[in-house]
């Protein structure tokens, strides 16, 4: 993969995650903020793939003023979350909805009033970023592949339901969120599918939420018992069924095709 192509992919990124960026610092709306923070994620993505060539190991520090970013709209987009759950969950417990709010409220003024420097920030670390990218080769692509594929593999032979179920999470992202860009250096070398992939991360995702929700109301002190153990018993089938699918996952993501893995190039 050359240089230029891989800047022509940052840079198409990079726009995607402006856009909902300058649209939230405009209006507030929060599916924007959501937008901002999916496109972060798809280029950390795209970052960590790069960032595996050997004369790429430092390029994510210039991606941390992004992250900071990221994680101020974190807090604005939880508050939000938590009381879209107490609505759903008729949690009548009016100090939290206001606690919520407050943070809410408060954290979206404050990050509208940083907006200008956020941009001034991005527009410093894409720079950055762009001077800083090293020409990636294919079979570094590959290798790249295979090893987040051993790592999901290995999690799935002794599955956690913990962070590390979200850390392979993580890992199955990465490898969907670049499956266009890896297209070309997987082709008749490394089968990927990303289907399988696809729904495995989403119920993953599920079980993830549920935990959320489980946490947040069940720290309130306020929810029903009936709201959280049946939220709990979804969890308990989200399980059997991520333990079922994660099964055999080597197998299940190469379409059946065995993915050798080799020494990492030089």
């Amino acid at each position: 993969m050359k240089k230029k192509e891989e800047i022509n992919q940052l840079d198409k990124l990079w726009k995607n995650m402006k856009k909902p960026l300058k649209a939230f610092l405009a209006s507030g709306n929060q599916e924007d903020l959501h937008q901002f923070r999916v496109n972060v994620k798809k280029l950390k993505a795209l970052l960590t793939l790069y960032a595996f060539a050997p004369d790429s190991k430092d390029l994510l520090t210039h991606f941390k003023p992004v992250k900071k970013i990221f994680r101020k709209a974190g807090d604005i987009r939880s508050a939000y979350i938590n009381l879209k759950l107490a609505k759903e969950h008729q949690l009548n417990n009016q100090e939290f909805n206001d606690h919520q709010q407050q943070i809410l409220d408060k954290g979206t003024g404050e990050f509208k009033k940083k907006g200008s420097k956020y941009l001034k920030q991005l527009k410093k670390a894409h720079i950055a970023l762009q001077n800083n990218i090293q020409p990636l080769q294919n079979r570094t692509i590959r290798h790249f592949y295979k090893d987040k594929i051993t790592q999901i593999e290995s999690f799935f032979a002794n599955p956690a339901f913990n962070d590390e179920l979200h850390n392979a999470r993580k890992n199955i992202k990465l490898l969907t969120y670049n499956q266009k860009v890896a297209a070309k250096a997987l082709k008749n070398k490394v089968a990927v599918k990303q289907s399988y992939l696809d729904q495995l991360q989403e119920i993953i995702g599920n079980w993830h939420d549920h935990n959320v929700a489980i946490e947040v109301l069940d720290g309130t002190g306020k929810a029903g018992d009936n709201a959280i153990n049946n939220i709990k018993a979804s969890n308990a089938g989200l399980e059997k069924t991520i333990t079922e699918q994660g099964n055999n996952f080597r197998e299940k993501v190469s379409a059946g095709k065995e993915i050798p893995v080799k020494n990492q190039p030089q």
